[in-house]
């Protein structure tokens, strides 16, 4: 499934960190940044609030370092323009101060013309005033519809293992054909069937039911994402620890599972709730779900498929099943703090994360 290169915007709050970074130790401060794509993949927008003028260097390495980039000029008045040369590959951007303050900076969203969702979870900050590394954990939907060239996109990024969340009919209605060097593809049973779903999904067949009953079902329903997919989190959290990155996981529409599978990584990487529900809710900026499911076009593709039914309800009332809305999230992680104290607790006992296995993670994904 073709979507179109799509601006993404990351803001960065240096302010709002707790302690300064190991990268940011001058006392000017570059403020939000944001970077973007233009009308290519090899287009580029930086975007900064500080006012500060800025040099600004351009690597493939996420992890570069001050001086390792090729330096593409020093800017003022907050945005920065660049057009790389060759092939389309995955850019990071390092922005300096004149007095030392630095910030790297990339764009979130992966400009593949097959992909949905594909994003990477790094540039956050934490809590603690870390950062979560770019370029070392992703997240995506169906991977079906990848491309030659997407994945002569993705070889430059190392994956060396794929977490696929999806059910068995799933992935064989929509397989993935991985093409991008030697990984280790991990699938998981089908989690049992305890009525949870259905009770999810009941408002859509009740013909008297509202979007908002339907929506208000779903944020019901939500917390039972994770106990679901209990098998699939606990082996991606023991990947992690086990240093078998850069890692990618996915589901079918890369905004359920997956989401809730990012909320719980970022989370464990002390990533402030309110960050992690952004992240969340991103995917509603990044694709048109309404569009690709109920169009002509995906009703025909889709009518053997496992959403089938989908396609013959009113669309107001599955609109609500296409969102990421914020309230489903929020609605997990309340779920999961109720039921052990924090949403750290939850994963740690219900993963079985160990004090061990957090330390190597937060190692492994923070700087």
């Amino acid at each position: 499934m073709r979507l179109a290169i799509s601006c993404v915007a990351l803001a960065l709050s240096l302010a709002a960190c707790t302690q300064p970074s190991t990268e940011t130790e001058a006392d000017t401060t570059i403020g939000s940044v944001a970077a973007e794509h233009g009308e290519t993949a090899n287009d580029y927008s930086i975007l900064w609030d500080g006012g500060a003028p800025l040099m600004i260097e351009v690597s493939t390495a996420p992890a570069f370092a001050a001086g390792e980039g090729e330096t593409i000029g020093t800017f003022e008045g907050g945005t920065a323009t660049w057009s790389a040369e060759g092939e389309p590959a995955r850019r990071y951007f390092r922005l300096v101060t004149e007095d030392g303050a630095s910030e790297r900076v990339a764009v979130r969203l992966l400009p593949l013309e097959g992909g949905r969702n594909f994003r990477d979870i790094g540039g956050y900050k934490t809590e603690g005033g870390q950062t979560v590394k770019w370029g070392r954990v992703f997240r995506s939907g169906v991977m079906s519809g990848l491309t030659d060239g997407d994945y002569e996109y993705l070889s430059d990024l190392g994956i060396t293992t794929v977490c696929d969340f999806r059910e068995e009919d799933e992935r064989t209605a929509e397989p993935t054909e991985w093409r991008a060097g030697e990984i280790a593809y991990m699938t998981f049973a089908s989690p049992p069937d305890d009525g949870s779903e259905r009770a999810m999904f009941a408002p859509l067949m009740d013909p008297e039911s509202t979007p908002d009953d339907v929506r208000q079902a779903m944020a019901a329903g939500y917390p039972d994402i994770a106990v679901r997919e209990d098998e699939g989190y606990t082996a991606m959290f023991d990947q992690l620890a086990a240093g078998s990155i850069p890692l990618a996981f996915n589901c079918s529409a890369g905004k359920d599972r997956a989401g809730t599978a990012a909320a719980m990584v970022l989370t464990a990487l002390g990533v402030p709730r309110e960050t992690v529900v952004e992240d969340y809710a991103l995917s509603d900026d990044y694709v048109d779900y309404m569009g690709e499911f109920m169009s002509p076009e995906a009703r025909e593709r889709g009518k053997d498929g496992p959403y089938a039914f989908l396609m013959k309800l009113p669309p107001e009332k599955v609109a609500p099943l296409m969102e990421s809305n914020p309230m489903y999230i929020e609605a997990t992680l309340d779920a999961m703090a109720e039921k052990h104290g924090s949403v750290l607790a939850y994963i740690q006992t219900e993963f079985d994360v160990t004090d061990e296995e957090l330390t190597a993670i937060r190692t492994q994904l923070l700087e």
